[in-house]
């Protein structure tokens, strides 16, 4: 499902977005080379580096992950996504079907996505929910590094709404969109 959805912000009307076709030309013209940069709503968003407890659950939950879906599904560790015409960003972890598609992580069809955030809280819990919402992906988590919580979205709906929001603090969790896969979070936050 492709839906387009406005930009983040409002630009003046001689600002037009940035389309997936043309930062995908530029990044083949190396004019990223040595930056960190997302597309997400025709914009270049910079990436902040990671710091210890934001690479510690990336790994944490990739061992995880990765052990349990083995041979069902594939695990994509901050590897873009092709959300809309104007968004491709790159989620610190997404389960994607099998086979795998033509690039590593870039398909429409991932079945959990996964932001592990301590500055980028609001862009994740805001614009990214959004418009992961609205590509229809089933589940989508942010991980709070710094509270130690999982904002679990459920449901998501076509205007880029989520039906269900839940806040996670321990016990298990499994994903709607993944059979047989549940995370431990006392396991999980216990660094």
């Amino acid at each position: 499902m492709t839906t387009l959805l406005a930009p983040p912000t409002t630009l003046p009307d001689e600002f037009r977005p940035l389309t997936r076709e043309e930062y995908n030309r530029l990044i083949d013209l190396g004019v990223f080379e040595g930056s960190k940069v997302q597309l997400v709503g025709g914009l270049l968003i910079e990436m902040t580096p990671q710091k210890d407890p934001h690479f510690q659950l990336i790994v944490d939950l990739t061992m995880i992950l990765a052990h349990q879906v083995h041979g069902r599904h594939s695990v994509s560790v901050q590897g873009p996504l092709q959300v809309d015409d104007i968004s491709e960003p790159e989620p610190d972890l997404s389960i994607l079907p099998l086979p795998r598609y033509g690039g590593v992580g870039k398909t429409s069809e991932a079945l959990l996505v996964i932001e592990v955030a301590e500055s980028s809280l609001a862009f994740d819990l805001g614009e990214k929910a959004r418009r992961y919402a609205a590509a229809g992906y089933p589940e989508y988590w942010v991980i709070d590094a710094v509270h130690r919580v999982v904002i679990r979205h459920t449901d998501p709906r076509p205007d880029g709404t989520w039906a269900t929001i839940d806040r996670l603090t321990s016990g298990l969790l499994e994903p709607v969109g993944v059979t047989d896969v549940t995370v431990d979070l006392d396991e999980l936050f216990d660094f």
